[in-house]
């Protein structure tokens, strides 16, 4: 399975609609940095043993720190690069771009339902995308009808 760094957006946004075990199905084990960690435990308390929290072990790069992401997000780019990982589960935009930039595979959560669906693990997507946006996860509307899109659902049903 190919190995993975997570922001905090997937994890809660997941768990609130109980389905954080996608990403074990998926990836099998899952690297957040401890700046994740600390983003999610009112939600979270006990982190599932395949979530991995890594602390980081070199300060962040200049790359990362000049970008003006959240700390979340500038923890999960810079894990990536110390445990050589290519692929991250980010949703903030501007971090999406900054991770992109320097090479990395940004992929939403959005886009991991679509993978879900894909390798037979969920039948829909548009319950769980729906089920998310009610439980407070923001989505455009134009991403919204993308993602019904590349799972073949038609995002006027």
């Amino acid at each position: 399975m190919a190995r993975v760094v997570a922001d905090s957006s997937a994890l809660i946004g997941l768990q609130r609609i109980a389905q954080l075990g996608l990403l074990q199905q998926l990836f099998g084990e899952v690297h957040v940095p401890l700046a994740v960690v600390r983003e999610v435990t009112y939600k979270l308390p006990e982190l599932p043993d395949w979530i991995r929290a890594r602390e980081l072990t070199r300060p962040l790069p200049p790359e990362i720190t000049e970008r003006r992401i959240g700390p979340g997000e500038s923890e999960a780019i810079a894990l990536a690069f110390e445990l050589d990982i290519v692929r991250v589960i980010i949703d903030d935009l501007r971090a999406r771009v900054v991770a992109a930039r320097l090479g990395l595979q940004a992929v939403g959560t959005g886009a991991l339902l679509v993978l879900a669906k894909r390798r037979g693990i969920i039948p829909a997507v548009r319950p769980l995308l729906d089920a998310m946006l009610a439980n407070g996860f923001r989505l455009s509307p134009k991403v919204y009808a993308d993602l019904l899109g590349l799972a073949g659902e038609d995002s006027q049903s």
